[in-house]
């Protein structure tokens, strides 16, 4: 092969950026989102690029985290925010960082390897990588009414987080979200995210902007929706016509009575087995719009 894989120094960041840039345009990663997102993650990261003649053509990453998967605590590795530049497509690049680091997340007790593929990428997943295919997972819309409730329940919003444990014990498997985690992916994001709290529960709103849309999104929700939905309303932009969410099994009701609905939008999940054992039951598993690298 005409390409070399290393493994990523600093001095790859600028040649990062930019093909993420060159690929994903406004969805890319910002510098101090790729920093957080990849230096500053506690549990961790697996990052790769493809050199050819000199030149870097190609990376990709995986984020490490810990995940209760069947009620034990082990550690998973999602394949996030990978590349390769257009000239140099067609060659296996991004195969073979993908081996590179299952190799790599293998040798260090990574259970499984997780992904909310992207249309192109789903193929070479399920094709020469061996991947299973898990389940599509829905997204579930609200359309704002033409005038926002003014009365809603208390909340707080959350500075930091200080629970113990796992705000998530009750679901199946799902990335832990003690307050280490929490307050990385949430309170020292360089994202917009507005932390909300009610009645022992939490909800955390995101706002971006997509194809030149202003969208908002439920992060996160831990807990009982009732008293959160309206004020996530509330804690919206102006301007953002409606907020989309992913709710769990147990919050499906408190969505629809909340006027949430099911769209045509799913996430394509996907998983491999490394040193532990993949559950290919969707129903096994519970995600939110923030578990992903594109929230």
């Amino acid at each position: 092969m005409a390409y070399q894989l290393a493994a990523y120094e600093p001095e790859h960041r600028d040649d990062y950026l930019r093909l993420l840039q060159d690929a994903w345009g406004e969805f890319a990663l910002t510098g101090p989102e790729f920093d957080w997102w990849f230096r500053d993650n506690p549990a961790g990261s697996l990052m790769s690029v493809a050199r050819e003649h000199g030149r870097i053509v190609g990376v990709a990453g995986h984020s490490l985290f810990r995940m209760a998967l069947g009620g034990e605590e082990r550690v998973a590795s999602f394949s996030v925010h990978a590349t390769t530049a257009k000239d140099a497509r067609g060659q296996g690049i991004f195969e073979a960082l993908e081996r590179k680091h299952e190799e790599e997340a293998t040798e260090r007790g990574v259970a499984v390897v997780l992904a909310f593929a992207s249309k192109p990428t789903a193929p070479i997943f399920l094709g020469p990588l061996g991947w299973t295919e898990i389940g599509r997972i829905r997204v579930w819309a609200r359309a704002f009414p033409r005038f926002r409730p003014r009365r809603v329940e208390p909340t707080a919003r959350v500075e930091r987080f200080r629970h113990a444990g796992d705000a998530g014990a009750s679901w199946p498997s799902h990335i832990v979200r003690d307050a280490a985690y929490l307050n990385w992916r949430y309170i020292h994001s360089p994202r917009s995210y507005v932390p909300l709290a009610a009645g022992g529960s939490y909800a955390i709103v995101g706002s971006k902007r997509h194809r030149g849309t202003a969208v908002a999104y439920i992060a996160d929700l831990v807990g009982d929706p009732a008293p959160l939905l309206r004020p996530s309303l509330l804690a919206v932009p102006q301007g953002v016509k409606g907020l989309i969410a992913i709710p769990g099994p147990g919050q499906r009701g408190a969505f629809a009575r909340a006027g949430f609905v099911p769209t045509r939008t799913t996430l394509h999940f996907m998983g491999k087995a490394l040193a532990g054992e993949l559950d290919t039951n969707l129903r096994a598993w519970q995600f939110t719009l923030g578990d992903t690298d594109f929230f």
